[in-house]
């Protein structure tokens, strides 16, 4: 008796009628249900008149150190006297879900591990199959966004990721901030305008009222989809997909500059800017000494360089610069006419981005709503992809990525 312990099983309206070891596969707890009477299926009153029992189901329950456990109950049977021909409904409880082989606590447990691990690790460390633990997570997570459990949605993130490394196999992200961080609304199936068009069409309206903003890249399919459904939105072109738009064109200057110098320079000379490609691409209050040096050496060195690096630096000045949308718009057109009085044909592209765009890039300047959130997002997707070794099924990706985000908050541990 000194090397004993009593734990109480935790199960509720049940007593327990047995237990046996059934070495080496655990232990087996007989159970019976304490509660009297049930509810009939055809009319939903409350009947009183026992049947009999159900054949005995047994049902994974938790682990006791490391020790499987089973649960064997025969539900009770009610016979219904107010519906013809007396049928008789079988017991419901709330400790486990008919045609489930396992509890609901065991269940909510396997959940609690399976959030940012695998299905395949979590067979394995439970010596189930992968169905078996695909078949909990059904049961536990839905494929699609639940609309009654959300009351606002004030910025709205639409972004594409590949679900295969080097294909074009978009798939498409739609996630909201919250006030903890961000939560997924959908993943749809590709990029096209008319799949986009008909999620937000799908909104519920209460919802779609609420949406202030929805931050995008250039794409003009999820722009056309916006303005389709969500008329009353702002669309903000994310400032770091526009940064990295002008970035570029300054860096084509660098690559056809360094170009020309590698074929007038001697190699000893040309391998002083080795080393320069972070420096000139990094914000310059940001860089070391060192690179410093480096860059200043290679500016010295072309004028070209020089003049696409201070237009692209300018340009970041005034996203960084407390502007109103009206004061960035004037600070951006001045700067537009700069480069194409100093007819840097590199930045070309890009200037005809900012005519096409120039209404949506300024909104961030209202509220400074950036698609960071959107791009976090779309790291922990990169993790569970590589983790899982790819996730191909849109509605299994939902149920992946809803469980690593809340899985804690709604399996928390007792």
């Amino acid at each position: 008796m000194e090397n004993q312990i009593h734990i109480p099983l935790d199960l509720p309206d049940v007593r327990i009628l047995e237990v046996n070891q059934l070495s080496p596969q655990g232990w087996l707890i007989r159970v019976e249900s304490t509660i009297e009477g049930s509810t009939c299926g055809k009319c939903g009153r409350e009947i009183d008149a026992f049947h009999g029992y159900d054949a005995p189901i047994r049902l994974r329950h938790l682990p006791l150190f490391e020790v499987p456990v089973w649960i064997e109950i025969r539900p009770k049977r009610y016979r219904c006297p107010h519906c013809e021909g007396s049928p008789t409904n079988t017991q419901s409880t709330t400790w486990y879900q008919r045609r489930s082989p396992n509890t609901k606590a065991y269940e909510q447990w396997l959940m609690r591990i399976l959030v940012n691990s695998t299905v395949r690790d979590v067979s394995r460390k439970l010596n189930l199959s992968e169905a078996s633990v695909n078949g909990v997570l059904d049961r536990w997570i839905e494929t699609r966004v639940n609309w009654a459990e959300i009351h606002q949605i004030s910025v709205l993130g639409i972004d594409e990721i590949a679900l295969k490394r080097g294909h074009r196999d978009y798939v498409v992200i739609v996630t909201y901030k919250t006030s903890t961080g961000v939560s997924i609304l959908a993943v749809l199936p590709d990029r096209k305008r008319e799949t986009v068009e008909q999620f937000l069409a799908s909104i519920p309206l209460r919802l779609q009222a609420t949406i202030e903003g929805v931050c995008s890249d250039m794409y003009s399919g999820y722009i056309t989809a916006v303005r389709a459904q969500l008329p009353e939105a702002k669309v903000i072109v994310d400032r770091f997909h526009v940064a990295q738009n002008y970035r570029d064109c300054a860096d084509t200057v660098r690559k056809q500059e360094l170009k020309r110098l590698k074929q007038e320079l001697p190699k000893a000379e040309y391998a002083l800017f080795k080393g320069t490609m972070w420096a000139f691409r990094k914000p310059y209050e940001t860089l070391q000494w060192e690179e410093k040096v480096k860059l200043n050496r290679l500016l010295v060195y072309s004028p070209a360089i020089e003049q696409a690096h201070t237009l692209s630096q300018q340009l970041t000045e005034i996203f960084e610069a407390n502007h109103t949308k009206e004061t960035a718009t004037q600070a951006i057109l001045a700067w537009a006419k700069r480069v194409r009085q100093r007819q840097v044909k590199a930045f070309d592209s890009f200037l005809t981005t900012l005519n096409n765009w120039l209404n949506e890039i300024t909104n961030y300047f209202i509220e400074r709503q950036t698609s960071g959130f959107v791009e976090g997002f779309n790291n922990r997707i990169k993790v569970l992809k590589r983790r899982c070794f790819g996730i191909f099924d849109v509605s299994r990706l939902f149920q992946r990525l809803t469980l690593d985000l809340q899985g804690y908050t709604r399996f928390p541990a007792i």
